[in-house]
């Protein structure tokens, strides 16, 4: 595989009341990107993310910011977080009223954008729009709550993604992520992997614990 291995943070996790700290030792550990859910209480019930939090976290790091729309109206709510700033944005497609228009308006702000897929939609869900996207997430847990469980099923559909899309998209997974599991999505050729507890909820520093993830992804993509 090709793609380059990317750690993405999911900064939702981290301590808020010391995310400056935190970017900042993200950073020095090497973390690629900076994962912001989304959350609106009507697409899914949880209700987190906003785009004043995505301007603050923007003023405090160098990393660049992803935002995964989980929202019933991403045909207006991108508008806020593409002039919050953020680098990338993700949404799911079906709630969208015309998913091209948003991947264009994604992209006239200078961002790349992409889509998230639910664990049971099918690949040629995306042949539509396949090429104009830079990036999907195949989420590996139904979205809307933490700490469930990795559904390996949500990966089965990354080896025909790769066929679909572009050679140089950036495939995500997401949900379920630790040592192991990042390995078996690196398998089936994920290259960029949302955490939260695995880097958040580690005994040890960032900086020791990013690389360790990085290299496991590193071991599942070499079986690619």
């Amino acid at each position: 595989m090709g793609n380059r291995i990317k750690i993405a943070a999911n900064i939702m996790d981290s301590d808020l009341a010391r995310i400056a700290e935190q970017v900042e030792q993200l950073q020095e550990a090497g973390a690629d990107l900076l994962h912001m859910d989304v959350m609106d209480g009507h697409y899914v019930p949880a209700f987190v993310g906003g785009p004043r939090m995505l301007k603050a976290i923007k003023r405090v790091s160098d990393i660049p910011v992803d935002v995964h729309l989980m929202v019933s109206n991403p045909d207006q709510a991108v508008d806020w977080f593409l002039d919050a700033g953020a680098d990338i944005v993700m949404f799911h497609y079906e709630a969208a009223q015309d998913v091209e228009a948003v991947l264009d308006k994604i992209h006239s702000f200078g961002a790349k954008a992409g889509v998230a897929l639910c664990p049971d939609v099918k690949p040629e869900a995306v042949t539509g729009f396949a090429r104009q996207l830079d990036c999907i997430i195949a989420m590996t847990v139904n979205p809307g709550s933490s700490g469930q469980k990795f559904m390996e099923s949500g990966c089965y559909k990354i080896p025909e993604l790769r066929e679909l899309c572009r050679e140089d998209v950036d495939i995500y997974v997401d949900g379920g992520m630790n040592i192991d599991t990042i390995k078996i999505a690196a398998g089936y050729g994920a290259n960029v992997f949302a955490m939260a507890s695995a880097i958040f909820g580690a005994e040890k520093p960032f900086k020791e614990t990013i690389p360790v993830l990085r290299d496991a992804a590193e071991a599942g993509a070499a079986t690619v």
